[in-house]
């Protein structure tokens, strides 16, 4: 059944948790700079969120288009807070507790956003219940990839990787934005500024999901496509990871054209949730 049902997950090393226990412990208190930032970013971009919820006309348009923006930085600020401080166990709580906060803020006033704007009950259901089961789902693999990794030993060197590629795709979602917003975020440019949002969704997702596979699955990528030494959970998680990588694109060519393929991007949109669905999934079993 292991070689169906996740063959090459990792397990630590003999003494390698109590080796990570032996590590320094670094206190909350060190990261207090980096959590008052991210929680700042967090309340501005349901601040945001909220203004377009409760306004009308321009405002409520500029404020949501804006939001769409800010809205995947946030994340990937998020994980920077939870992956970028392993060597602090106190601050790991913190991390997925505001996780779950922001989700959860952003479910309860999709309501009331999809409500106003004219929306049925059915799809402001499914809107609140797609960010709850972000919030609690990804609360939990979050706090599991944590732990795998703080198991594993060597924090300083798997924190300083780990940031190095955040901070690469949290600048690289920010220049893009920025390029968005430059272009104009008037009532035509939702669904260019929506293909945007796809592709810097993408980057951070499909992220995560290898950060679960690769660093806590201890998957060879060299074996994984030379030789196709995967179980078949793996072998679906990086298939939904790779779907989504190419959905992402595809959101990316898109969002260069001035007036982009309204039905295409509303694919990709159903694309993308179905991928991380899936990759979560698959995720989930290889790190769980």
């Amino acid at each position: 059944m292991d070689a169906i049902f996740g063959s090459s997950h990792q397990q630590p090393k003999p003494g390698a948790e109590a080796a990570a226990g032996d590590e320094q412990d670094v206190p909350a208190s060190e990261y207090a700079r980096l959590e008052r930032f991210v929680v700042a970013w967090l309340v501005g971009n349901n601040a945001i969120f909220t203004l377009a919820a409760l306004s009308k006309g321009s405002l409520r348009t500029h404020a949501s288009h804006l939001e769409i923006m800010v809205f995947s930085i946030s994340m990937s600020l998020c994980l920077l807070y939870a992956f970028g401080t392993m060597n602090s166990s106190a601050v790991g709580r913190r991390a997925i507790l505001i996780w779950f906060i922001f989700w959860l803020y952003q479910g309860v006033f999709s309501v009331v956003y999809s409500l106003s704007d004219g929306n049925t009950i059915l799809a402001t259901f499914m809107y609140f219940l797609w960010n709850v089961f972000v919030a609690a789902t990804f609360a939990w693999l979050i706090a599991v990839i944590r732990s795998e990794l703080r198991a594993l030993g060597s924090l300083d060197t798997v924190t300083t990787r780990i940031t190095g590629r955040l901070t690469e795709i949290i600048g690289l979602q920010a220049a893009l934005s920025l390029i968005a917003v430059s272009q104009g975020i008037g009532p035509d440019e939702f669904f260019r500024l929506a293909a945007t949002y796809l592709f810097q969704l993408s980057l951070i997702m499909a992220w995560l999901f290898s950060l679960g596979v690769f660093d806590v699955g201890g998957i060879d990528p060299h074996l994984a496509v030379t030789k196709l030494s995967l179980s078949l959970v793996e072998g679906a998680a990086l298939f939904f990871t790779g779907v989504l990588v190419l959905a992402g694109f595809g959101a990316y060519f898109l969002s260069e054209r001035s007036q982009p393929d309204r039905r295409a991007i509303v694919r990709l949109f159903y694309i993308t949730t179905v991928s991380i669905t899936g990759a979560y999934c698959c995720t989930a079993r290889v790190v769980w």
